[in-house]
């Protein structure tokens, strides 16, 4: 249960909008702001249609958690969560960070967005409900149809003091959108 929470807080830190744009670190960015200043043209693009993106933790700290709880905690380290998306050409050009697997969250702000090439770099933080903060890096490669990104992840100011995750987030086009 403390993995699956910890999990959401750090998908939920992880999003709200993003394109190719820095943003203020003091400053929450919105996808909007950040989709006003993103040039056009830099990097791949994914193509519109059903995504299916499925994220796998497979490293993690939780300092201060009793043994028993993090061998149960290690016990699901490889599991995954799934989510299909549809998304519109529009979308695809301009992904919000959200569609790499998180909920909404509207106080981050992006230290860096990059979609270069076939290469994203995303650097963000984020107040997590509890008063404390969601440090978000995910590195990888982009395609039209496919990514593959690493990601870390540190929550501070948790009960359990700072909670550190690793993983990866893959996406893969599944064709277009039904109906």
């Amino acid at each position: 249960m403390l993995f699956i929470t910890t999990a959401a807080l750090v998908l939920a830190a992880c999003s709200d909008g993003g394109t190719d744009a820095e943003a203020d670190a003091d400053a929450t960015t919105t996808g909007e702001d950040m989709a006003a200043e993103a040039p056009s043209g830099d990097g791949v693009r994914l193509r519109a249609g059903e995504w299916e993106n499925t994220i796998e933790f497979t490293e993690f700290d939780i300092p201060g958690v009793p043994a028993a709880m993090k061998d149960m905690i290690a016990g699901q380290m490889g599991q995954s969560i799934t989510t299909t998306s549809c998304i519109t050409q529009e979308e695809a050009d301009q992904p919000d960070a959200d569609f790499f697997g998180g909920e909404k969250n509207e106080n981050c702000s992006y230290e860096e967005y990059d979609r270069s090439g076939d290469s994203l770099t995303l650097r963000m933080t984020c107040a997590t409900d509890g008063g404390g903060t969601a440090t978000i890096a995910m590195d990888g490669e982009f395609g039209e149809e496919s990514f593959t990104l690493t990601m870390d992840n540190t929550v501070s100011g948790t009960q359990a003091g700072d909670v550190s995750m690793k993983g990866t987030v893959t996406g893969r086009r599944l064709g277009d959108c039904p109906g």
